[in-house]
């Protein structure tokens, strides 16, 4: 032992109290969000968790960024009208693809560590309730779904908007368009959400979990195909496309797509009711009271 560590000494061990804002309990709900949602995003851990996000992020939005750019470049020679090239109702089914990896690669981030490193006893050992813990998981998903879901199709409105002869005179006869965009972001972002946290909720292994999740949606995805080819008539084997259950039924919600989508605008509403429900259900019976989640 050296002299400075023999005259080493612990000086005032009492217990301070804590002296700063105190906030409700919807605060902590926030803060659980807020840090899952930066975590989900790569916030705080190496380049590569960062790089893959924020590379689906840039995909989502590039079909509306290249639309716009082409019309900026060649306004005359081109002559697009912005609403036919890219409309809203079928934007995400172009970038369908990268929402599911999207959700496959953020959602399993939020309860899968927790699960593994055994910090869920420390949670719940505060004030926070298992259903606030949950709560705040759910929102940490969706936010940032939203920016694949959501986010493109606003920046494909402003864009039109602004490329307008008249911008004012366009939103004022368009204005109805952002309910419906709002609307078809949330569906997806819930759906996908909720699906990817059910899934990761069953497993401490982040690839398990990812891999799960991708079965759960495309293998009726497949079957759903191999039934069409056998029944080419039948409408409602769409409804098995569980991978894209969310965009059809967003997309029945423009008027210009229900004649192009099969299916009724409630079928598609109660396929996804049950599914999100299903999704639900998982969730508050692995966190319900008397268990560890």
């Amino acid at each position: 032992m050296s002299p400075a560590s023999r005259d080493a000494e612990i000086r005032d061990v009492r217990y301070q109290r804590y002296d700063g804002q105190r906030r409700g309990r919807g605060a902590a709900v926030m803060s659980l969000a807020r840090w899952g949602a930066l975590r989900s995003l790569g916030a705080r851990r190496g380049w590569k968790a960062k790089a893959i996000p924020i590379t689906l992020i840039l995909l989502a939005v590039a079909p509306a960024v290249i639309v716009l750019g082409v019309r900026a470049l060649f306004a005359e020679q081109s002559g697009i009208d912005l609403s036919d090239a890219l409309p809203f109702s079928g934007y995400q089914a172009i970038i369908g693809i990268v929402i599911l990896l999207f959700a496959a690669i953020t959602t399993p981030e939020l309860l899968c560590p927790d699960r593994r490193d055994g910090t869920l006893s420390l949670y719940f050992s505060t004030a926070v309730s298992r259903r606030e813990y949950l709560a705040g998981r759910v929102l940490a998903a969706i936010l940032p779904l939203l920016l694949v879901t959501l986010v493109p199709l606003l920046v494909l409105f402003a864009g039109i908007m602004v490329f307008e002869e008249f911008p004012l005179a366009w939103f004022w006869d368009n204005w109805d368009e952002l309910p419906r965009i709002l609307a078809a972001g949330l569906i997806n972002a819930f759906y996908y959400g909720l699906v990817g946290l059910a899934v990761s909720s069953l497993t401490a292994r982040r690839a398990f979990a990812v891999g799960g999740y991708l079965l759960l949606l495309v293998a009726p995805t497949v079957v759903g195909g191999l039934l069409g080819e056998v029944f080419p008539d039948s409408e409602a084997v769409e409804l098995m496309n569980l991978s894209v259950l969310p965009i059809s039924f967003a997309g029945e919600i423009f008027p210009d797509a229900r004649d192009d989508i099969p299916n009724d605008l409630w079928q598609w509403a109660l396929i996804y009711a049950i599914v999100v429900g299903a999704a639900v259900l998982v969730l508050l019976r692995r966190y319900r009271a008397g268990t560890d989640g």
